[in-house]
């Protein structure tokens, strides 16, 4: 017997960012929609039945532990993007998930109502006083009795946290906070961007390290020169043009020797250290 489609609170916030930031998230279903989120208000009967669901979900797992078969069967139909809607759908047509639910008054669609509210209002209670703050999806429709509510039940929240997910920490969840904090959400896209960019980059910026066909230089040049419309930053944008000229002028060398390819790299390093490790200053 397992619980299937039961997703997490940092599961349903980074769903909630995806259909927000995301390029590659579904549209935001209603269950995640500001129209629906600003008129749920949190109250302790609804945390303690979201408590009693956790709680009976780990007390069936821990006594039918699912086996590696059945977790692949669990996937095989999971197939596209998930969204909050999804999971919901699948959720109510699970009938041990259905029935679980129901026991403590919830359906697939008003738990994850209940999930996205409280991630709103979490975002908004960790953010606050940052510019993350308005730039978090919904932010503008998240009720500030919402707020109120989470900052004053932080320990059960932290405690529902870690019966969904064994793995959750509250030391690691503040310090990721604290990272976000330190991160400007206009850096973010680039950040976001430039982290895989410069990994496949970075083997042909040594002098001599890397030994590649014209046509794959050619190509590797093309998507850099691709990739530098998308950076909102100016110095980015430059700096990932000049590398596709280098990787483009080079493309027929036997190995790559470009001093302003490598000195280009080391400028986009330095940007990320600077903004995208959320290290406090």
């Amino acid at each position: 017997m397992t619980i299937r489609w039961m997703p997490t609170l940092l599961t349903i916030a980074l769903l909630l960012v995806g259909s927000g930031y995301g390029q590659t998230a579904q549209a935001a279903p209603l269950a995640s929609s500001p129209a629906s989120t600003q008129h749920l208000l949190l109250s302790d009967d609804l945390l303690d039945r979201m408590m009693a669901v956790a709680r009976e979900r780990r007390a069936i797992e821990q006594a039918h532990p699912a086996s590696d078969e059945e977790d692949d069967s669990d996937d095989g139909d999971d197939t596209g993007v998930p969204t909050i809607a999804s999971m919901a759908s699948r959720m109510d047509a699970d009938p041990t998930t259905r029935a679980l639910l129901a026991r403590h008054g919830f359906t697939g669609q008003s738990y994850l109502l209940a999930m996205s509210t409280l991630a709103h209002a979490g975002a908004q209670a960790r953010m606050a006083g940052t510019k993350w703050a308005s730039k978090t999806p919904g932010a503008a429709t998240v009720d500030p009795r919402n707020i109120s509510f989470y900052n004053q039940h932080a320990a059960k929240i932290s405690a529902l946290n870690a019966l969904n997910d064994p793995d959750y920490s509250p030391e690691e969840e503040a310090r990721i906070t604290r990272k976000l904090r330190n991160i400007d959400p206009e850096d973010m896209d680039d950040c976001v961007l430039l982290v895989p960019s410069v990994a496949s980059l970075t083997p042909h910026a040594m002098p001599g390290s890397t030994e590649a066909s014209p046509s794959s230089r050619i190509e590797l040049a093309n998507a850099t020169a691709k990739l530098a419309e998308h950076f909102h930053s100016e110095q980015l944008k430059k700096d990932f043009t000049l590398m596709a000229d280098e990787i483009r002028r080079h493309a027929h060398a036997k190995r790559m020797d470009s001093t302003p390819l490598t000195n280009a790299l080391g400028r986009v390093n330095d940007w990320a250290a600077d903004r995208c490790t959320g290290d406090e200053k």
